[in-house]
């Protein structure tokens, strides 16, 4: 696409904007709104944390457009402008929104994505190795401009206005499978549609149209949570049903093949696996060698008895105790700190690393931009209502009525318990500690 040569990786080009790369999803956006730029790069470590892929982050980033008040920028304010793809089981996916461009090639050719207005969409489904993409803010293409030969993007955000990532070998499979259902994120993306070849340009909304309508159509069979297990007849040694939480996204991700990489040279591995190692925890292994709570009646893994032996207190990594199940239908893996809300990015823990953001939809407001805590202490998880706006409100499995949260004061959650932030919320399941 031009003379410049590279090997495999993703450069960036200097510039006025904010290149980020998490995983195998790629993210450059203008920073002229500084706090929507936040929440871009916030969305980005979402879906990439839970597993997602090309289409998912393209989701997220075209509704949380159409959702800014801050888009398009007023009369005299700098243009914005996002370009964001990644991996499909079928190729890639790349969407640009607002004032910017993108060439993807594959080896039929080069094709082009350019938007020449703040209110257009575009969007391209290549289902054949594509063996470069080059992309840019502004109109102003001219080759996407010579790269930071020194600044290879491994994991992380850095200052560009441009990008070049070139595939170690063409990502995309030898032979296009079937496309796969576009599951929904945490953050209130809305399942797309797509062509698998050509891009489109969404039409521009109406003044009326500029937050999005729920869809009233039925999105299909929710999300299984795992089952509780049921409790043995007796404590002579009968297993109950193994149990091991699992990290997925809306409806589908379970039955979902698994994504191709974008594999990068000398690529690192996961800088979110390396930070954020398991807590050492004091706990008690059943007879078939699982590490277990030291007050759990049955192993939370294999079902049996923990009267089948002596139990010896010792210490060892906790395991994930469990998941939360939001309310439209998205379950994560419950093995870390979380901080929810509206934009839980600016919450000092998520800035300093100690806990993971979980972002949720809410147009009316009720639901504060870091409303809520969810804590491991040990064994015990925790909720704290983090000075919200409107409070935050606990109904235990079976209570009738749920109680108010006293701000900044943790309150213990039991496996079934359901914490509602003001018209929506999200239950915690486990099998621990039964």
């Amino acid at each position: 696409m031009s003379g410049e040569v590279h090997r495999s990786g993703l450069w960036p080009v200097p510039g006025e904007g904010v290149l980020a790369r998490e995983g195998d999803l790629v993210l450059l956006g203008s920073i002229a709104d500084a706090d929507f730029a936040d929440s871009l790069v916030a969305l980005l470590v979402v879906v990439a944390d839970a597993g997602g892929d090309g289409r998912q982050l393209a989701d997220v980033v075209e509704d949380a457009v159409a959702r800014s008040a801050t888009w398009p920028a007023a009369a005299g304010e700098p243009s914005r402008a996002v370009v964001a793809f990644g991996p499909l089981s079928t190729g890639l996916v790349l969407a640009v929104c607002g004032l910017a461009w993108a060439d993807i090639a594959t080896a039929d050719g080069v094709q082009p994505l350019v938007s020449v207005h703040q209110k257009v969409q575009l969007r391209c489904v290549v289902s054949c190795p594509v063996t470069e993409v080059r992309a840019g803010l502004g109109s102003d293409r001219g080759g996407g401009g010579r790269t930071d030969r020194f600044s290879h993007l491994d994991l992380g955000a850095i200052h560009a206005g441009g990008l070049i990532y070139i595939p170690e070998r063409p990502a995309g499979p030898e032979a296009p499978s079937a496309a796969q259902p576009v599951p929904q994120v945490v953050g209130g993306a809305l399942p797309k549609q797509a062509p698998d070849v050509a891009w489109a340009a969404a039409p521009e909304p109406a003044a009326a149209d500029a937050v999005r309508p729920e869809p009233t159509a039925d999105p299909g069979p929710a999300v299984p949570v795992p089952a509780e297990p049921a409790e043995p007849a007796d404590a002579a040694g009968e297993t109950g049903e193994p149990f091991e939480s699992v990290l997925l996204v809306g409806e589908s991700m379970a039955g979902m093949d698994p994504q191709p990489a974008l594999p990068l040279e000398s690529a690192a591995p996961d800088a979110r696996a390396q930070d954020a190692p398991r807590a050492v925890v004091t706990g008690v292994y059943c007879k078939n060698d699982h590490f277990d709570d030291p007050d759990a009646r049955f192993c939370a893994v294999c079902g049996i008895s923990m009267n089948q032996q002596t139990l010896v207190p010792r210490p060892g990594p906790r395991p994930p105790l469990g998941v939360l199940a939001f309310d439209d239908g998205s379950v994560f893996q419950l093995d870390s700190d979380y901080v929810v809300g509206r934009d839980p990015a600016l919450s000092p823990a998520v800035a300093a690393g100690q806990a993971r953001p979980l972002c949720v939809v809410d147009d009316a407001g009720i639901v504060s931009r870091a409303h809520a805590a969810i804590q491991l202490d040990g064994w015990r998880v925790v909720v704290t209502d983090l000075d919200s706006a409107n409070g935050t409100r606990i109904r235990h499995r079976d209570d009738k009525a749920d109680q108010p949260l006293v701000p900044r004061v943790p309150a213990d959650l039991r496996p079934g318990s359901h914490v509602d932030l003001g018209g929506c919320g999200f239950r915690y399941e486990s099998h621990r500690g039964r």
